[in-house]
């Protein structure tokens, strides 16, 4: 392979690693935008969905009862499952749900709120990283 193409595929990484963050940045903002004035509630796991999503992987999606605001119980499947350590029934988990629409609420951690946007970007960062590597290279 020559020089140039060696610079043009870096050129491209790097266009594609931006486009990524540019997206990694979009979601991460939805998803503040979206749960901007959620409330906080303690919940309980009080039961464990079980899906194999691919052959031999088990995943358990934790089912969770919290109190709103309103004084009423509410519960809600999480819409992410683990299949290492997974929830155990009776654990108390963090909550963070609408006012406006309890029945719609999102475990209160990291992997539940941000995973998607934090994994694109730093699958968009490498990518960048590895396309300004390759056009350095070929200087």
């Amino acid at each position: 392979m020559t020089t140039e193409v060696f610079r043009m595929l870096g050129w491209g990484l790097g266009g594609g690693g931006l486009l990524l963050l540019a997206w990694a940045a979009l979601l991460a903002t939805r998803q503040s935008r979206r749960t901007r004035g959620w409330l906080r509630a303690g919940g309980e796991v009080v039961a464990r969905e079980f899906r194999a999503l691919t052959p031999g992987n088990p995943y358990y999606f934790p089912v969770i009862e919290f109190i709103a605001a309103d004084g009423k119980p509410r519960r809600f499947e999480a819409p992410t499952g683990r299949f290492v350590r997974p929830d155990e029934v009776g654990a108390c988990i963090d909550v963070l749900y609408d006012p406006a629409q309890p029945e719609r609420a999102i475990i209160a951690r990291f992997a539940d709120r941000w995973f998607v946007a934090a994994f694109t970007a730093g699958f968009g960062a490498l990518t960048l990283l590895l396309g300004l590597m390759l056009i350095g290279l070929t200087r």
